[in-house]
Order: structure tokens, then C-alpha cells, then sequence
């Protein structure tokens, strides 16, 4: 009897990580025949965008010369010219202002499809392996941070002159009310089992109702043995879900010289540290000196370190 409910149990597994293998499988090649899809329409878009952009361009052009050559005599037919192309003008702006948009939704779209990829074949992978090596790991948070959406300002296309960044761009903190969803990346503050104490990057898996309480898994767990944690919203710092674009939205990137808390390279914990240098361009990272004892001068040397897994600092007590 007992032989029986154990071989069920086991063909139960097998069946349950086959189908986890077959559903990464499917999840990967229909995303990589979305992003040909897509890749192949951005190539058309930004076809016409330049059409756009030369016809805008000719339009100015002929106004600059009709303003040269206006007289007293032709003044009047010149003027209403120059209106009806100003008006011209104007729209065809507009318009190269939308396709940009589309372009831009449809690049946010690959990167978000890239991470799902990702995440698909790190499932896949940790069905067929007993744990993620450094470098896996390492490849898994550097393809997440860059796929991370960037936010360019006025993104819902509104009458908002301030274009203030929302909350979780770049620097920007979360809302006090804010209410962290499962599968949600967070800093996490933590205590291990030798009583050391960590900011750890972690996923949140459950949220109590409450909204005060959470459970969270270790990014870095091997795979099957999670090490699970419950703690309080007080000890959890949610990440950026919008990288800040630094030509467009520099009120959202942490100052030089700002005491912040950043991924440790080649770790998957949070250390105090000091930004040194901000992004120049959206792909761009923070350079960050850490407090490290292990170096003479107690810091480390400058490492990079992307927008979204740098926060603000925050001291807990407990």
C-alpha cells in the first residue's frame, strides 16, 4: 500500500514537472514568435515615422522661406499661406509624437516578453538542475533590470505641464498606500538562521489580508527548498517597475553623493552604499562605492549597478 501511494506520488511529480517543462517550452517560443511579430512592425513604423519626419521637415522649410520673402505687396497671401502650413505642420508633428508612442509600446512589449522568456527558461532550467550557478543568476537580474520599462515623461498622453514621475520611477518611492502583488520583486530585510541580518532580493508570493503582512521567497533559493519568509511591510522596499529616463526625467534619479541601498554585484543582497556617478542615457547604470570592510579604505571600488535594484536607504529597527 504504502509502495503504491509512494510510486503514485513520484509518476504525480514527474507528470507535474514534465508539464512545467512543456509549458516553459510553449511559453518561449510563442513570446520569441511575438517578438519577430513585433521587431518586424517597429522596422515599418520607424519607416514611416521618417516619412513623417521629412514631410514635417520640408513643411518648415517653406514656411522659413515664405517668412524671407514676404513684402508689403504679398503680405496678406503670405500670411494665410503660412497659416495653413504652420496648421499643417503642426499636425504632422502630432503625428510623428503618436508613432513614437506606438514604437515605444512595442518595444515595451519585446522587453516584457523578454523577461517572461527568461523567467520560462530559468523554470526549465531548475527542473534539470539541483541550483542556480552565480552566473545564471547573474545573466537572470542583469536581463530583468534591463528589460525593465523606461519612463519618458507624459506617458498617458495628458495635460499635465509638471509631467511629474510616478511613484516606483527610478527614485521615486512607493506610495504610502501602496500594496505589493504577488510575484512582485522587493528589498526584503530578513534574518537568516546564524542571526545575521539582510536586505535580500526577493519575490513576494503571498499577501496576507492584512496588507500589513507578506510572505516572500528568496531570488536566490534553490530551487524546490524556497526559503520563505514572513515579514511585516515595514521591512519590505518595493523596486522600480520604470526605469527613469535620465534626458527627460532626471528629477527621478538618486543625486550624486546619495546614501542609497544597491544589489551587491554577483550577490543577490542589498548593501549600504553611495552613488558616485548617475545614468547619463536610459540603458545607463548608477556607478556605486559600497561600504565594504574588507577593503583598506572601507569601500569598495565603484561598480554599476541598474536603476532597478538601486533604493533609497532605510534604516530598520527592530
Amino acid at each position: 500500500m504504502i509502495r503504491i501511494n509512494t510510486n503514485s506520488e513520484q509518476s504525480s511529480i514527474r507528470r507535474s514537472s514534465s508539464a512545467t517543462v512543456i509549458d516553459s517550452k510553449d511559453v518561449i517560443t510563442q513570446n520569441e514568435l511575438t517578438i519577430q511579430k513585433l521587431l518586424l512592425e517597429l522596422q515599418d513604423d520607424l519607416k514611416k515615422t521618417k516619412n513623417q519626419y521629412n514631410t514635417s521637415r520640408d513643411i518648415w522649410v517653406t514656411i522659413q522661406q515664405q517668412q524671407k520673402s514676404s513684402t508689403s505687396s504679398n503680405e496678406n497671401t503670405i500670411s494665410q499661406s503660412s497659416k495653413h502650413n504652420l496648421t499643417q505642420a503642426l499636425t504632422n508633428v502630432h503625428n510623428e509624437m503618436d508613432m513614437y508612442r506606438t514604437a515605444l509600446e512595442k518595444i515595451a512589449q519585446v522587453r516584457q516578453l523578454q523577461i517572461e522568456i527568461s523567467q520560462a527558461s530559468k523554470n526549465h532550467n531548475d527542473t534539470n538542475r539541483n541550483h542556480t550557478t552565480r552566473r545564471g543568476l547573474a545573466d537572470f537580474l542583469s536581463h530583468m533590470a534591463y528589460s525593465l520599462k523606461i519612463w519618458y515623461g507624459n506617458e498617458q498622453n495628458n495635460s499635465n505641464s509638471r509631467n511629474v514621475p510616478p511613484p516606483l520611477c527610478g527614485a521615486i518611492p512607493a506610495a504610502s498606500n501602496h500594496v505589493c502583488h504577488v510575484g512582485d520583486h522587493i528589498a526584503g530585510f530578513v534574518e537568516s538562521d546564524d542571526g545575521d541580518e539582510n536586505w535580500i532580493l526577493a519575490e513576494i508570493s503571498k499577501v496576507y489580508p492584512t496588507k500589513t503582512k507578506y510572505d516572500i521567497v528568496d531570488i536566490d533559493a534553490e530551487p524546490g527548498k524556497g526559503r520563505y519568509y514572513n515579514i511585516s511591510k515595514r521591512h519590505i522596499i518595493p523596486l522600480p517597475q520604470w526605469r527613469a529616463c535620465p534626458l527627460t526625467c532626471s528629477q527621478a534619479l538618486f543625486l550624486p553623493q546619495t546614501i542609497v541601498l544597491a544589489l551587491y554585484p554577483q550577490t543577490s543582497c542589498f548593501y549600504k552604499g553611495v552613488v558616485e556617478s548617475t545614468p547619463r542615457v536610459g540603458n545607463d547604470c548608477y556607478s556605486i562605492i559600497f561600504e565594504d570592510s574588507s577593503y583598506n579604505s572601507g569601500y569598495s571600488p565603484e561598480f554599476d549597478v541598474p536603476q532597478m535594484f538601486v533604493v533609497a536607504h532605510k534604516d530598520v529597527k527592530k
